[in-house]
């Protein structure tokens, strides 16, 4: 008697074509978010001169904000253009998509993701504001800085990739988490290239004027 044995599939030495599509449109959105927010705020990044609410540092919610935000003021533009850019997050799971833990700790790793790029892509595309300025550390808002980025950006990975394995040691995982940030790497260098070479999110001195 033949004995059928199991054979496994190759391992596979890309993410799944569903998860690409996936990354390619987050990485769509934050580039539109990033040219959104360079509309409404112009050089004046973090709504430095936006008629926004801005609550006293003398309640306890507003301390606490700064200090898991790197010193950053709270502001009700912020909290929410997160709020929205959360629950369109979500919005898979009211749309069929089943909800558990397991692609919950996913969502909220692509989120901290998104918000990293959406952040530096502001910078690249802002027509107002001279992206030389971001490696020469004149951004106020990002108050502390760690390898020429802002130190939120580390925390911002570190967070998404504990989150994407969910909280354990998957190799496979991991390894998935390192080709999306590839990918969002590679898709914002290829945005960079193209705002310096074309130039066309630069706005020239006589329309300043």
């Amino acid at each position: 008697m033949m004995v059928m044995m199991a054979v496994e599939p190759p391992p596979s030495y890309f993410m799944d074509f569903n998860l690409f599509i996936q990354i390619i449109f987050i990485f769509i959105f934050s580039v539109v978010l990033a040219a959104l927010e360079s509309q409404i705020e112009g050089d004046a990044g973090w709504a430095g001169n936006l008629p926004t609410w801005k609550p006293s540092l003398a309640h306890w919610y507003v301390r606490f904000y700064r200090r898991i935000m790197s010193g950053k003021d709270m502001t009700g533009y912020h909290l929410f253009i997160f709020g929205l850019v959360f629950l369109f997050m979500h919005y898979p799971y009211f749309a069929g998509k089943e909800w558990s833990w397991s692609s919950e700790w996913a969502t909220l790793s692509l989120f901290f993701l998104l918000t990293i790029f959406w952040d530096f892509l502001w910078f690249v595309i802002n027509p107002r504001y001279d992206f030389r300025h971001f490696w020469a550390r004149k951004v106020w808002w990002h108050k502390k800085w760690f390898l020429h980025l802002p130190i939120d950006y580390w925390f911002g990975f570190m967070f998404s990739a504990i989150l994407y394995v969910k909280f354990s040691l998957n190799w496979l995982l991991f390894r998935e988490w390192l080709e999306i940030v590839a990918l969002f790497l590679a898709l914002t260098l290829t945005v960079v290239i193209f705002a310096i070479k074309v130039g066309i999110f630069t706005i020239d001195s006589q329309e300043q004027n």
